[in-house]
């Protein structure tokens, strides 16, 4: 508002200085042509007085009567060689200054006007870059007041209302995801607890004599209540991860040391199947973050190979570093993806035409979500052999809070 009121200070002194000059310029001009006409009249009364000093008193009698003597005059100044540019005998300084003090008026105000105009053009882009930043702040969530300058401007209004409106909205949409999150962990301790209950039943029956038949059932149900405690585990941390309240820790690790952790889960069954497993080029490299959640976001997704990977197949891992990312690239030899599944991979509950029957549809979701809270990407193609490949990037900056 002060720069707005600066501009139009700038504008008004202009125009009245232009006003100004314009008024002493009249006057200058009045001053002159007065002159002038005064000195052509004593030159005339000189030359009369001086020619016919007897007819004076009848010459000044006669031009004070003023009587037919302008067009008598003209006449006898055309018989002595002076037509119209009789006004050639004005001096050259009074034609200069007729011309230049309308031509410095003219100055005076086109500089007033470039001295509004660049001030406006400062003062749109200072209000330019103000707006902008002001909006970087709001896409990270700043949701502070709009600067005291644009309290009178419409668009500084319109934004601020609609930046009021959006911190509502997102405030809801928090305490939704809150609750949500706090409902999810209530249903997980209140089905952990049963489900824990189960599994100890069923730990003690097996200890018991059975016929062959009833032990297989009694493993079926040991692995049906491990499958539903792995599944409200996930759950739970799907929906704290949604809500924004799963704090990850922002700590070095070694990446060769991670990946370790994630597939130790699964070294049993890869000897079972015969698979061969390796991690290549993981030496030396480092990441920042959250080592236990990076292992189960990995660990989903080597689930996903190892179960997709026929007897005797294999499970490569690739990393490589560079100053922008870490990428780890993940292939297995199995039969690859369906083309219809890829856009729907990471999809919560989806499952596949491959996926097996006691799938939920849940791990590479939550893989997904772990990997780009932490700042990075995954992706999912089939590989030019065949098989199934998975793309990890870890880009190398401060992770991005939600």
């Amino acid at each position: 508002m002060r720069d707005k009121k600066k501009g139009n200070r700038i504008l008004i002194c202009g125009i009245v200085l232009s006003i100004c000059l314009f008024v002493l310029a009249g006057g200058v001009i009045l001053h002159l042509s007065e002159t002038f006409i005064r000195n052509g009249i004593a030159d005339m009364a000189g030359a009369v007085g001086i020619a016919a000093p007897e007819q004076l008193d009848g010459v000044m009698h006669l031009y004070k009567s003023g009587d037919g003597l302008r067009d008598v005059g003209e006449e006898i100044l055309r018989q002595y060689g002076y037509g119209r540019d009789v006004y050639s005998f004005v001096p050259a300084w009074y034609g200069a200054a007729a011309y230049a003090i309308p031509f410095c008026i003219i100055l005076v105000m086109l500089f007033s006007f470039g001295l509004y105009w660049r001030h406006r053009m400062k003062e749109a882009e200072k209000r330019t870059v103000a707006l902008s930043g002001y909006l970087d702040r709001i896409m990270e969530g700043q949701y502070d007041t709009l600067m005291k300058d644009d309290t009178g401007s419409a668009l500084g209004d319109s934004i601020y209302k609609a930046v009021v409106l959006l911190r509502e909205e997102r405030e809801q949409a928090q305490k939704a995801k809150k609750n949500l999150a706090d409902n999810m962990a209530d249903l997980s301790h209140q089905l952990k607890t049963p489900a824990a209950s189960i599994g100890l039943t069923l730990s003690l029956l097996k200890k018991k004599a059975w016929d062959e038949e009833t032990e297989q059932d009694i493993i079926r149900m040991e692995g049906q209540v491990g499958r539903l405690q792995h599944l409200v585990g996930s759950m739970l941390t799907l929906s704290r991860l949604d809500a924004g309240v799963l704090k990850l820790e922002e700590k070095e690790f070694d990446l060769e040391e991670m990946l370790v952790d994630a597939v130790q889960p699964f070294v049993r069954q890869m000897e079972e199947k015969g698979i061969c497993f390796g991690i290549q080029g993981a030496d030396g490299i480092s990441l920042s973050g959250d080592f236990g959640w990076c292992s189960e976001a990995f660990g989903n997704i080597i689930k996903n190979c190892v179960e997709h990977t026929p007897e005797q197949g294999n499970i490569r891992i690739a990393c490589r570093d560079n100053p922008i990312y870490t990428e780890i690239v993940i292939q297995d030899s199995g039969r690859g993806f369906d083309e219809a599944d890829l856009p729907h991979l990471f999809e919560r509950f989806y499952r596949g035409a491959g996926s097996s029957k006691d799938s939920a549809g849940i791990g590479l979701s939550l893989a997904k979500s772990i990997i780009e809270k932490e700042n990075g990407t995954v992706t999912a193609e089939n590989t030019q052999t065949g098989g199934a490949g998975f793309y990890i990037k870890f880009y190398h900056c401060h992770r991005i809070s939600t």
